[in-house]
């Protein structure tokens, strides 16, 4: 009875991560993915709020341009239903 509980701790250990194999540290040299990207990188960097930004303001552009287009030609691009 008491091998039975030995098992089942140890299985608990490993599910939890108390039995993580040295090899798996030592392929990555350590390194967390995290740490791993969080280098210094010669790209742009932009945050999520400027992203956004310019997303919307895009967007108004383009729904500009369509609002503007529709009234340039005068809306006779739809035929009338009674002709």
């Amino acid at each position: 009875m008491s091998e039975k509980k030995d098992l089942i701790k140890e299985a608990i250990k490993r599910r939890q991560g108390g039995g993580k194999s040295p090899s798996k540290t030592s392929e990555t040299g350590g390194q967390s993915g995290l740490n791993f990207y969080s280098g210094d990188v010669s790209s742009l960097k932009v945050q999520p709020n400027t992203v956004l930004i310019i997303s919307l303001v895009y967007l108004g552009i383009v729904v500009l341009l369509h609002i503007f287009s529709k009234l340039r030609s005068g809306g006779a691009e739809t035929p009338t239903e009674g002709q």
